[in-house]
């Protein structure tokens, strides 16, 4: 079940590759549209995010965003009109309405996650790593693309803001506004996850660790680089503490890593960690035993992830941190 949610099949792509081919055509297509209202969250953004890669916005006509995005219109105060039909005088009654987007897809990711959090089929410390994954999942392939999406739009239309603006212009916004409700619900989401991690590990994580098999020498090399560039706190974050944190049980030590990292350069440092000493830890996990910090304290993965999306790391922020690894 989880595994098939996260999974594009070829008649995905084919179905990607007639769009691309497609992008800015002005007729109608009601059949790809039925196709991509098949679609689940993941596949969705997936699906839109592929398309500005290999199309630039600017060209990208409004017939092929309606074929994921649709704009209606909405009464704000239709309580209002409820209460005065009951008592039987709607004359007065002036509408309030506000243009709202629709989004093409199935609305089915609350409904996988709430069967993670209501079933009884697996022992506890399976579920907690089914959740964990799911989580994780949800983080760096739907909430992470809706904030690269988001963050190209808004781009876009900062562009042409002192420019003409058109039809197209304007369901952008509504786009970007219908983006930012998106976030929100999968962030909601992704904390009902975390609640549900939480109340089953408050005795049952005795064992749990980051599963990293990485020589001490090398962890000894990028920890003296962490400390040369003042990127970790040597007073509350010794040698032994740092490698007692990457290693061990986190149960067998109090030990906590203090790093001198905004957001933006803890998530290019995790993702270093990730290519040069081909270890993944997981922001999930990260959150999950609270004995990693920043500059902002523990660590949130959907923090992190709003971080990198919404904020462009320097230059020599990237040349430091990747100049670090590069020498161990």
């Amino acid at each position: 079940m989880l595994h098939s949610y996260f999974k594009i099949k070829n008649k995905h792509y084919k179905t990607l590759d007639y769009i691309n081919s497609n992008s800015n055509s002005k007729d109608e297509n009601l059949f790809i549209k039925k196709k991509i209202k098949k679609l689940n969250q993941y596949q969705y953004f997936f699906f839109l995010n592929n398309i500005l890669e290999n199309n630039n916005l600017k060209n990208i006509s409004i017939n092929t965003l309606e074929l994921f995005f649709e704009k209606s219109e909405i009464i704000l105060n239709a309580s209002e009109y409820i209460s005065l039909q009951k008592n039987g005088n709607t004359n007065d009654f002036v509408p309030v309405k506000e243009d709202w987007i629709t989004f093409h897809h199935k609305d089915n990711l609350k409904s996988l996650i709430d069967y993670f959090l209501n079933t009884k089929e697996y022992p506890k410390e399976t579920l907690i790593t089914k959740l964990l994954v799911l989580s994780e999942r949800t983080l760096t392939d739907i909430l992470q693309s809706i904030f690269i999406l988001r963050v190209l739009i808004d781009e876009y239309v900062d562009e042409i803001l002192n420019g003409d603006v058109d039809e197209k212009y304007y369901f952008l916004i509504l786009i970007s506004n219908g983006l930012e409700n998106e976030i929100g619900h999968v962030q909601w989401l992704l904390d009902s996850i975390q609640e549900k991690i939480d109340s089953l590990s408050k005795t049952n994580i005795q064992n749990e660790n980051y599963l990293i098999d990485i020589d001490n020498e090398i962890l000894k090399k990028l920890y003296w680089g962490l400390e040369k560039n003042m990127l970790i706190d040597q007073e509350k974050t010794s040698l032994k503490q740092f490698i007692e944190v990457l290693k061990h049980d986190w149960k067998t030590h109090n030990s906590i890593m203090h790093l001198e990292m905004d957001n933006i350069q803890f998530r290019y440092f995790i993702e270093c960690i990730d290519q040069f000493l081909k270890t993944k830890i997981p922001l999930t996990f990260i959150q999950r035993s609270g004995n990693i910090r920043n500059k902002n304290g523990k660590i949130k993965a959907g923090s992190m992830y709003t971080a990198g999306s919404n904020n462009i790391i320097k230059q020599k922020d990237i040349e430091l941190i990747r100049s670090i690894f590069e020498k161990i």
